[in-house]
């Protein structure tokens, strides 16, 4: 006998269970793509300023690249998008399950406000807490001198710092990072950093010329001079990352009432702000042979 039971009309039971399917496959495709480009952009974010120092270091380009545009305008705009997908990815491993990529999430949001609180304190120091020097000595009235050696090689790099001392003036800024006027860098030095100050040990000048040879070299600086008859140490010191390179002069002297006199100059050869470099350098200097004496 023939089946006349007549078909269902318009039957969608199967559209509307397939629906719900193919929604959350479309949400969990775009999760996916969204933690790729996250995870990728985590990646990405710290390493343009890897690039950027280890670039100029190496001389692939110069401090306008490394600093004005990997540093200043490239970074902080992966870093900003870095977070953006981060937030995007941390909403989607909520409402899409199953829930991943939330610590990917996590870290590309944490990354942006890190990398910000970061530059707020640095621009804090630049411009408020520390002054604009790049030129530390223990004597600001008679300042030690670098020798032929260290001043050549000076001379060769493109908008070097002066090495004359005296008369030397910086830059004032307030808190809205505006230029107030200037002034003259021993007064700012002698204001920051009172502790700078000459060291006296009471030991020959033979004896605190060894001394002070040794702990210029335990603390990694390369030595361009060295003269025991006038009591001189000429030295470099390069930073690790960016390789910026910052001359020391050592000068001893006989103290009048006995001892040595030691007095110690850092001077950075590019740059505006050392961010308390030099200070930090000499006064790490002192300390070590402070001890040593």
């Amino acid at each position: 006998m023939a089946d006349l039971t007549p078909p269902p009309a318009n039957d969608h039971s199967d559209d509307i269970a397939i629906h719900p399917k193919h929604s959350g496959d479309k949400r969990r495709k775009l999760r996916r793509w969204v933690n790729r480009i996250t995870l990728a952009l985590l990646i990405l974010s710290p390493l343009i300023f890897i690039i950027a120092a280890v670039g100029y270091k190496l001389g692939l380009f110069d401090l306008g690249v490394a600093f004005g545009m990997l540093n200043q305008k490239i970074g902080p705009l992966v870093v900003l998008i870095c977070g953006a997908f981060g937030l995007i990815s941390v909403v989607l491993a909520f409402i899409v399950k199953p829930r991943k990529g939330l610590i990917v999430g996590i870290l590309a949001v944490l990354i942006p406000l890190v990398a910000i609180g970061k530059l707020k304190a640095t621009e804090k120091a630049v411009y408020v807490k520390l002054p604009f020097i790049h030129d530390v000595t223990t004597d600001t009235q008679d300042p030690p001198v670098f020798g032929s050696v260290v001043m050549a090689e000076r001379a060769k790099v493109k908008g070097v710092n002066t090495a004359d001392y005296i008369g030397k003036k910086a830059p004032k800024f307030n808190a809205q990072k505006e230029k107030t006027g200037e002034g003259l860098v021993s007064a700012m030095q002698t204001k920051a950093f009172p502790d700078i100050r000459p060291l006296v040990i009471d030991s020959s000048k033979d004896v605190v010329f060894g001394e002070a040879l040794a702990t210029a070299k335990a603390m990694g600086w390369k030595i361009k001079e060295q003269d025991p008859a006038t009591g001189r140490i000429d030295a470099t010191d390069t930073t690790f990352w960016y390789g910026f390179q910052d001359d020391v002069t050592i000068r001893l002297r006989d103290a009048k009432g006995g001892g040595t006199v030691v007095d110690v100059r850092s001077l950075s050869r590019i740059g505006g702000s050392d961010l308390g470099k030099n200070a930090e350098r000499v006064g790490e200097f002192l300390e070590r042979m402070g001890q040593t004496g």
